[in-house]
């Protein structure tokens, strides 16, 4: 193992509480985004092969307006930074995952929080799970550098904002929550149900999420929903 995929590997191992003040992980969560960052620029990530033309086209044909907007706007600004990534439209409830160059490698369905806004609280990811009560629970809106590891119990994880314990993972919850059942329907106004993080179907963060992170970071841009794209990002 490189000194590099060593130091990665031991500095994304995971967030071990949403609610302790131990800064040692919070700052080797944050040196293992930059490592991300700076393999991303040194090497070349493993090639995944791309969707057909017309897969892709199809499934960009499903993309709201403002998702398309915000897409057009990164390839012609180049604000993704030659990074892999996703955008999560909130209002539709879809994420739309894109490698380097703009080329559709998936879509699907997501859960999200179950309050509607833009902007969590800003001691967010320093309570405990029973602190953060329904109108807390906000999947905010933005710009995110982001890069894979593991929670804390072991699980593989997209770390958004990683101070904020905001991720993108795999479906998990009670039985009495029907996660899976609410990815399954047509409309998106049941997919509010989880304290913020963005949680997608199992074979979606594996076959999608997983191997396009792989040894590299990347930008996850979230639509917002009250408020106006131009404020959120400016120039589009």
């Amino acid at each position: 193992m490189t000194a590099v995929a060593h130091a990665w590997a031991t500095a994304s191992a995971g967030k071990p509480s949403r609610a302790g003040s131990d800064r040692l992980w919070r700052g080797a969560g944050a040196a293992g985004l930059a490592l991300g960052i700076l393999f991303a620029f040194s090497s070349t990530a493993a090639a995944r092969p791309a969707m057909a033309h017309g897969q892709a086209e199809a499934a960009d044909s499903g993309a709201s307006p403002a998702a398309q907007r915000l897409k057009s706007w990164v390839l012609q600004t180049g604000d993704n930074q030659g990074l892999p990534f996703v955008l999560i439209d909130k209002v539709n409830a879809q994420v739309f995952a894109f490698d380097r160059d703009g080329r559709l490698l998936g879509a699907t369905p997501v859960l999200l929080g179950l309050a509607r806004g833009d902007i969590a609280p800003p001691d967010i990811g320093d309570r405990p799970l029973s602190a953060i009560g329904p109108e807390d629970r906000i999947t905010p809106s933005g710009r995110f550098l982001a890069a894979t590891g593991q929670n804390l119990t072991g699980t593989s994880v997209l770390w958004i904002d990683y101070d904020g314990a905001l991720s993108l993972h795999p479906v998990r919850g009670r039985p009495a929550d029907r996660r899976l059942q609410r990815l399954a329907t047509p409309t998106p106004e049941d997919n509010r149900i989880s304290y913020g993080c963005v949680n997608v179907p199992v074979a979606f963060y594996e076959t999608v999420i997983a191997p396009t992170f792989t040894g590299t970071a990347g930008i996850v841009y979230i639509l917002p929903e009250h408020r106006s794209i131009t404020e959120v990002f400016p120039g589009v």
